[in-house]
């Protein structure tokens, strides 16, 4: 799926969650004929004295759950490795993304701590795994998740009319139906971006979507001067005639169906909302205002949150 050599690392826990990002693991393995290395991670209880029938439960019980996905895995055709490995889950996955093409692990395990939806194994992943890393929402109706009711976009009567621009033949701005949907800054890396995105349009036969959005009136808190609200409407079309750029870079490089549109909107708003009918979303770790090291930048952080489709997280080259 990704352009880097390596394995598939998919992290469990035995809960619903992971037993899902596990079925999505090795449905990508499969499909690129990649190894895939099953993750498990514990701690032993931290006391002075462990009785002798205590110490060494955690890992079995680790020992245990790969076990159980082994076997889920039969027949399956793909070569599997597996680490029970004792410390901290994040950093486990985050060390296993070194040598790895992709790290897939549910949106939330058996704890959550961090976020307002999203674990903190997930979170921590997301932020520091070294390559792309897919986290997968449970699988319930999309009606019944919170993600969906903090997800939608303001009521604001005429949203998808006003401040919207997208390439021609696009008939419904807020229809994204079969497709992956890629979170686009025109100034952050946005072809290596969108190609990772394209990759798995063209593994499930999906159109892909690069959308861009940024608030440039619809959010305005303080007044602004007239002139300034006489230029936004060029400030858009410049905006989008970069996206549009950046359409025909990616269509030059791959073979699925590419479009593109602008919103003038919260880049989270947005691709939350299109989380609700997008197959899959593609967001980087970070853009503009983005900090130097591995951090996971506010509008991916919020995507996460707030996503019910499974979200790919591309990690954004660091500056020396």
């Amino acid at each position: 799926m990704q352009g880097r050599p390596g394995h598939v690392v998919v992290g469990v826990d035995g809960s619903e969650n992971s037993k899902r990002a596990f079925d999505f693991a090795l449905s990508i393995a499969q499909q690129h004929q990649q190894e895939m290395e099953i993750v498990a991670a514990f701690t032993e209880p931290g006391y002075e004295y462990i009785p002798a029938d205590v110490y060494g439960i955690a890992r079995k019980q680790a020992e245990h759950v790969l076990d159980e996905f082994t076997a889920r895995a039969e027949g399956s055709g793909v070569q599997l490795s597996t680490v029970a490995s004792e410390g901290d889950a994040a950093g486990v996955l985050v060390e296993a993304s070194d040598v790895a093409s992709l790290v897939v692990l549910g949106k939330r395990g058996r704890s959550r701590f961090a976020g307002r939806f999203l674990g903190s194994v997930s979170a921590s992943v997301a932020a520091h795994s070294r390559c792309p890393s897919l986290v997968v929402p449970a699988k319930r109706d999309v009606k019944e998740l919170p993600e969906a009711q903090y997800a939608k976009m303001p009521d604001s009567p005429g949203w998808a009319e006003t401040g919207v621009i997208t390439a021609e033949g696009v008939e419904d701005a807020t229809d994204f139906r079969g497709s992956v949907v890629v979170g686009i800054d025109v100034d952050a890396h946005p072809v290596e971006t969108a190609l990772h995105g394209a990759r798995y349009a063209q593994d499930h036969d999906l159109k892909l979507i690069l959308v861009a959005a940024e608030p440039l009136s619809g959010s305005l808190w303080i007044p602004v001067s007239p002139i300034y609200r006489a230029e936004i409407p060029d400030i858009r079309r410049e905006v989008a005639a970069q996206l549009e750029a950046v359409t025909v870079q990616v269509a030059s490089q791959t073979d699925v169906p590419v479009q593109w549109r602008f919103y003038d909107a919260h880049p989270s708003d947005v691709l939350a909302e299109a989380s609700q009918t997008a197959a899959f979303v593609v967001v980087g770790t970070r853009g503009r205002g983005g900090f130097t090291g591995l951090l996971l930048g506010s509008i991916s952080q919020a995507v996460l949150n707030r996503a019910v489709a499974p979200v790919l997280v591309v990690p954004s080259p660091v500056k020396n």
